[in-house]
């Protein structure tokens, strides 16, 4: 079994393959990183591009959101999976700088790679990256320029949500979706800010229309129509029956054995009267709608339509603990009379037709939930301007969380790299150029949001640093090419990102920087499952 394996080969399965050489696994890692990366930095920013990804199901999903397009990309190289992993955690912590940490961190990779081929020692070039992050843990605190006062102002919100939003392929909508959104906010934000739960507002995507046909409501859309001949309510009571709306059965099968026609005739009036007085019992306790969680029989639905009684069918769980949620009651878990508790109260529940769609809309008298409407041309469309309102609503939620600003737009990124310049002239030998160039990565932030607007990268990113050493250091990138003028001032534009965010997408960058570029070896398995089946031969004949 030995005796055409050497080394270590001979000591693991067949199958595996492994690389060796230190630096030649290091920069391999790194070139894998940039190929990716070079895929997903044309979506950072507001001229961004979008990316059509056909998966393995034939599904098309045209997005420029970073953690849609890795997501639905099956990665198999084991250190890009580790910035990928990284754009999800910031997914799930921020809900927002999935693509900015991919890009800065493959970038600090880049610059690595280049002081590995000029012979600097792994250990040197992360000592100096260190040097400089723990620098930058000190600058960032000195570079907050604005505060929100008032989370139930709109126009304070509107400055949270802008530079968030726009850099969604939604541009020609953006300012209607912003005022849309923020108003929605406004009015479901509680008394108590700390309250605020992303999970309040909902959205119902409903194709048709104009993205300018969207509105809002305090309640929630349900996509049904109501099963009974009863289709609307005002100011009526509600129930929810975590339960199915129909008789109790046994849970094993049983025989019934009738001896003449009259116990056939009688078989089943016990149960409808059974069904008949519960729902003249619920009718009595003065319940307008009862919303379930299950199956709704014929005969229950017979009596609800005969005592005017709107019945309406709910399949998923999690909606139906919404609902409770909105109108503050508990489900019942029997169908039995409610005590007063159980019972909730709406302005009004009806069925509507939006766009040939038959929806129920549940107008509830608290703003526990709201619900946008959005209109759209197609089904891609809706679904990106959904991903561009959800990560508006996160940018609120993170702003109560950590309230403090910097200026967005390449901008801190440029002090960040100045500070760093200064900071490494006080070092010595390798560490002052290695914190040199890892002030460099921090460009290419600048020379993305440059490129993508279809400036000369350069030139702006000299003209920014530029303007920064003369005093103006609220200037970023200026995205509307109709100026003649390349950058403009942040603080004039509200052009800010939230600290925390960017502060935790560094950290994320250099937790990675030291896993990748401590790799000196890849050993890689032989991939589960069994050989590929043949083929079947043409000149096979079935019939044989």
């Amino acid at each position: 079994m030995f005796s055409n394996k050497l080394g270590f080969n001979s000591v693991l399965k067949d199958g595996y393959r492994i690389i060796k050489n230190n630096e030649d696994a290091i920069l391999k890692n790194i070139d894998a990183c940039k190929e990716i990366c070079q895929i997903i930095q044309t979506s950072l920013g507001p001229k961004c591009m979008n990316k059509l990804i056909v998966t393995h199901l034939n599904k098309k999903i045209v997005s420029s959101d970073c953690i849609t397009i890795l997501r639905d990309l099956e990665i198999n190289h084991p250190v890009v999976n580790i910035l990928k992993k990284l754009s999800e955690t910031m997914n799930y912590e921020y809900g927002d700088f999935t693509n900015y940490v991919f890009t800065i961190t493959t970038e600090m990779l880049d610059k690595a790679g280049l002081l590995i081929k000029e012979g600097f020692n792994i250990n040197d070039i992360l000592k100096g990256f260190m040097l400089g992050y723990k620098e930058i843990e000190k600058i960032l605190p000195k570079l907050v320029v604005w505060k929100c006062t008032d989370f139930h102002n709109e126009k304070e919100i509107q400055n949270i949500l802008m530079p968030v939003m726009i850099t969604k392929n939604v541009l020609h909508s953006y300012e209607f979706i912003v005022q849309l959104l923020s108003k929605c906010i406004c009015t479901m934000m509680p008394e108590e800010i700390t309250q605020f739960d992303v999970d309040n507002i909902r959205i119902s995507k409903i194709n048709g229309g104009s993205l300018i046909d969207s509105n809002y409501l305090v309640g929630m859309v349900i996509t049904r129509e109501a099963n009974g001949i009863v289709k609307k309510k005002e100011d009526g009571n509600v129930i929810v029956l975590n339960c199915g709306l129909e008789a109790a059965t046994t849970e094993t099968k049983g025989t019934v054995l009738l001896h003449n026609a009259t116990e056939l005739m009688n078989f089943t009036k016990g149960e409808e009267e059974q069904m008949r007085n519960i729902i003249e019992n619920i009718k009595n306790a003065k319940v307008d709608v009862i919303i379930v969680n299950g199956a709704i029989s014929d005969i229950a639905q017979h009596f609800c339509d005969a005592n005017d009684i709107m019945t309406l069918k709910i399949t998923s769980k999690f909606e139906t603990l919404r609902i409770c949620k909105l109108l503050n009651i508990t489900p019942l878990i029997k169908l039995d009379t409610p005590t007063p508790e159980e019972i909730g109260k709406v302005n009004s529940i009806y069925l509507s037709e939006i766009a040939s769609k038959k929806v129920t809309i549940i107008n509830a008298k608290s703003k526990k939930i709201g619900t946008i409407i959005l209109r759209g041309a197609t089904y891609n469309f809706l679904d990106e301007v959904e991903r561009c309102i959800h990560d508006g609503i996160n940018a609120v939620k993170n702003a109560i969380k950590h309230n403090a600003f910097l200026y967005g737009g390449g901008c801190v990124e440029i002090q960040i790299s100045e500070y760093l310049k200064q900071y490494s002239k006080q070092l010595n030998s390798i560490d002052n150029y290695c914190v040199k160039i890892f002030a460099e990565s921090f460009h290419i932030i600048v020379k993305i949001l440059a490129t993508n607007c279809g400036y000369n990268s350069t030139n702006v990113l000299n003209e920014l640093i530029n303007k920064h050493n003369k005093g103006m250091t609220d200037f970023c990138v200026n995205i509307n090419k109709q100026e003649e003028e390349h950058t403009i001032s942040a603080k004039e534009q509200h052009i800010f990102d939230n600290l925390q965010c960017k502060k935790y997408a560094i950290d994320l960058a250099i937790d990675a920087l030291q896993t990748i570029l401590k790799i000196d070896q890849i050993i890689m398995a032989k991939p589960a499952g069994g050989p590929k089946p043949r083929e079947k031969n043409p000149q096979y004949d079935d019939a044989f």
